[in-house]
Order: structure tokens, then C-alpha cells, then sequence
């Protein structure tokens, strides 16, 4: 029996940091489903749309309360506590990213690009496969559909970093007013860190992954 193995022997029936994980990733994806609702045209881009993805935030924020006050009951827990520590803030900044990328897009009212929806739904791509990697990383038991997934999302990282290089280019080469292209860019750049929040999330799963499956 590897070293690993024993310690799960010990590890508390009750599963309340992996369902609240999971709580987590469902609440990121209805967030992101509707964002790429909401980011694919200027006309959804409203208050009301805002007030929502705000909604969700606060969820997550609640839920990594919950996350933080389980570590403070708990002495046992599934995998290291500073595991669950950094995954839980990983996956907090994702939905932070999230608010802040619609939060500007309606207060800069810049501009509407297209790549404003492309990375949209590079996002939720992103948010799908970590929701599969949180409930297959329960107990262990899927390790390879687990990786899977985070393989899935550091490559939707690299096809957002090269739409993010492109836009960039061509919006210093356009003829936009500064103002505007001050505007443009910081959406997009918030756009294009959610799905370095995604791989960060990923890279932190990952890592649990070899140290306890």
C-alpha cells in the first residue's frame, strides 16, 4: 500500500470540502454560460446583465467562506490543507476575473469587439473542463480524466494568449482614438486573465493529483 493510500484510510467520511468544491465549479460555469451569453453583443451588455454575474460572485464568495470555515472545523481533510487553501483562492479569482472583465465593459462603454465573445467562450470552455477535473478529483478514483482536463484547459490558455497577442496588434495599428484603445485593451486584458486563472486552478489540481493519487 503506497504512503498515500494509507493516509486516505484515514480521511473523514464526510466529503464536505469536495462538495463544496464542486458547489464552486458549478456555480464558475452557470457564471460563465451566461457571460457568453451576455458578452456577445454590446446591446446585452446592461446593468441588468452586470447585476447578475454579480450575483454569482457573491455566490463564490460565500462558498469560499464556507471552504475557509470547513479547514478551521476540520483537522483531517481529503488532501493537504494548503491545497485546499490555494485551490479554493484559485478558483475565487476566476469568478473575481469574471466580474471584473463585465464590470468594465459596461462602465468603459468602449468600443464592442468581437473577440470580446471568442474569449467569452474560451472562458467557458475553460470553466466546463474544470468542472469535470473537480468532481472526477473526487477520492481519486479518475486521476486520468482528471489530467485530461487540465491538459484540455492550459491549451485553451495558449489559444487565448494568441488571440490575446493578435487583438493587441491590431488595435495599435487601428486608428481608434488613445482613450478608446486604453479602454479596449484593459477589457481585454481582464478577459484574457480569466483563462490564466483557469490554467492557475488546473496547475494547483494537477499538482494535487500526483501527490495523492
Amino acid at each position: 500500500m503506497s504512503i498515500s493510500a494509507f493516509f486516505r484510510l484515514f480521511q473523514p467520511k464526510d466529503k464536505v470540502f469536495y462538495t463544496l468544491f464542486e458547489k464552486v465549479s458549478d456555480n464558475l460555469l452557470s457564471m460563465s454560460k451566461y457571460m457568453v451569453e451576455g458578452m456577445s453583443s454590446k446591446e446585452n451588455i446592461t446593468e441588468a446583465f452586470f447585476k447578475k454575474i454579480e450575483d454569482y460572485e457573491h455566490a463564490n464568495d460565500k462558498l469560499t467562506h464556507n471552504i475557509f470555515i470547513e479547514l478551521g472545523k476540520n483537522f483531517i481533510t481529503p488532501f493537504d490543507r494548503e491545497d485546499i487553501h490555494q485551490l479554493a483562492a484559485s478558483l475565487d479569482d476566476i469568478a473575481d476575473f469574471m466580474y471584473a472583465s463585465v464590470k468594465y465593459a459596461l462602465l468603459y462603454k468602449s468600443p464592442y469587439l468581437k473577440s470580446f465573445a471568442t474569449f467569452s467562450k474560451y472562458i467557458d470552455d475553460s470553466v466546463v473542463e474544470l468542472q469535470k477535473a473537480i468532481y472526477n478529483l473526487r477520492d481519486f478514483k479518475k486521476p486520468k480524466e482528471v489530467l485530461e482536463s487540465c491538459v484540455e484547459i492550459n491549451r485553451i490558455e495558449n489559444v487565448a494568449d494568441d488571440l490575446f497577442s493578435k487583438e493587441m496588434g491590431a488595435l495599435f495599428e487601428s486608428k481608434i482614438e488613445v482613450i478608446e484603445i486604453i479602454k479596449i485593451k484593459n477589457i481585454i486584458e481582464y478577459l484574457e486573465d480569466v483563462t490564466d486563472k483557469c490554467e492557475d486552478a488546473a496547475n494547483i489540481i494537477e499538482s494535487i493529483l500526483v501527490k495523492y493519487s
